[in-house]
């Protein structure tokens, strides 16, 4: 079985969890790749973010990675008012998703509106055919202390593949 994990991350919350992740289905000796999403103008700049997406707008990015040959993906993305970034929001519309299977993974602050961000991502996949097989969402600053949780999701759903 082919995994990427595919994410995006501004402040580095999302990367912690991107990498525990990788990490961990390393451990399990599978072929699995890790894949940052980069912002093409490099406006990292959290509040013209926020507005980007609290606008729709999407942002470019840098490259796309081919997800042709991955048996699964996993895609992270921190919440930002309630949205995945603009960033993760582009990957999904320059990409085909048809009859794959998608763990997906969040970050965020506060948690406000974070399940109407999580309901949203889950339709971005199912609208692009992809098959949602799992979801771990964790406070950012208390990835560390989630990590068993986050084993255990992943765990959870490899028995199922």
């Amino acid at each position: 079985m082919r995994i990427i994990i595919v994410y995006f991350s501004l402040t580095g919350k999302t990367k912690k969890l991107a990498v525990n992740i990788y990490r961990f289905l390393k451990e399990r000796n599978l072929d699995v790749s890790l894949f940052e999403l980069e912002e093409k103008k490099k406006e990292s700049n959290f509040f013209k973010n926020c507005i980007r997406a609290i606008t729709g707008k999407d942002s470019e990015i840098e490259k796309i990675p081919n997800l042709e040959n991955y048996d699964l993906i996993f895609i992270g993305a921190p919440i930002w008012v309630g949205r995945v970034t603009p960033y993760v929001k582009s990957f999904l519309e320059s990409v085909e998703l048809k009859d794959k299977k998608v763990f997906l993974f969040t970050t965020y602050g506060s948690g406000f509106m974070k399940n109407k961000a999580m309901r949203k991502f889950i339709e971005s996949i199912e609208m692009k055919e992809g098959k949602v097989i799992g979801k771990i969402e964790i406070k950012g600053n208390r990835v560390e202390e989630n990590i068993d949780y986050v084993k255990q999701e992943i765990e959870k759903c490899l028995r199922e593949l």
